[in-house]
């Protein structure tokens, strides 16, 4: 990230034993200590405006235009350790607000960088829309501090038109995807089965919410 000039990552400064020293990022981290999957995920009013939402898409397209052309010598990743495929980009992996920097309310950076690893880069996308638009249910966006319920199929489309996607449709079938792909994680984690089943059922909620606002969503970005 540093030597393709992206400023929106910590900078690796050495090791210290088996611990890596990186470059501290000043900022708001808009992490929730209570949630759970199946929750909304509490975020103050910077993290849900408008303005935020433009930014964070404009700085997954900085990371993304960062990452094309690398090649790793290694592929050891924490999930599906291989080499990227034709078209894949080597991603964060886990981006959202809980591991986004704010500063003066916008996102200027990602920290967290332990689930990075080969992606589509329309499925990093969608994977990111759904925690940044957020899209989820009513109940949920009302968790997360959204008073009123916004129009998630507008923002959605703030949030794509904001990377730069052509053909806005095309991320509707990477919102599946991720979330497939998100369910696929769960035998790469420490976690008993009775956790794993409730992972599993969180992303199977999902999708049927998914399949619910499938028309409205596709509305929004065809128009």
């Amino acid at each position: 990230m540093e030597a393709a000039g992206f400023a929106g990552a910590p900078r690796f400064l050495g090791v210290d034993g088996s611990r890596e020293v990186l470059t501290f990022l000043e900022g708001d981290v808009p992490a929730d200590p209570q949630w759970q999957p199946g929750r909304g995920h509490r975020l103050p009013p910077f993290a849900r405006s408008e303005a935020a939402l433009v930014a964070a898409a404009g700085l997954v397209r900085q990371l993304h235009e960062a990452a094309r052309g690398y090649r790793p010598a290694d592929t050891g990743y924490r999930f599906h350790p291989c080499p990227p495929r034709v078209g894949e980009i080597v991603s964060h992996g886990d981006l959202g607000p809980w591991n986004t920097v704010y500063q003066g309310g916008v996102p200027v950076a990602f920290i967290d960088w332990d689930a990075a690893g080969p992606v589509d880069p329309v499925v990093d996308l969608a994977a990111a829309a759904w925690e940044f638009v957020p899209l989820a249910p009513p109940a949920q966006l009302r968790e997360a501090g959204f008073d009123p319920v916004p129009d998630i199929a507008a923002r959605l489309r703030l949030f794509v038109d904001a990377y730069g996607l052509t053909g806005p449709p095309a991320v509707l079938p990477a919102l599946q995807r991720c979330r497939v792909l998100a369910a696929g994680r769960v035998q790469h984690a420490p976690v008993t089965p009775s956790q794993a089943a409730d992972v599993l059922e969180h992303h199977a909620r999902e999708l049927r919410w998914l399949q619910s606002v499938l028309p409205e969503l596709d509305r929004a970005l065809a128009a």
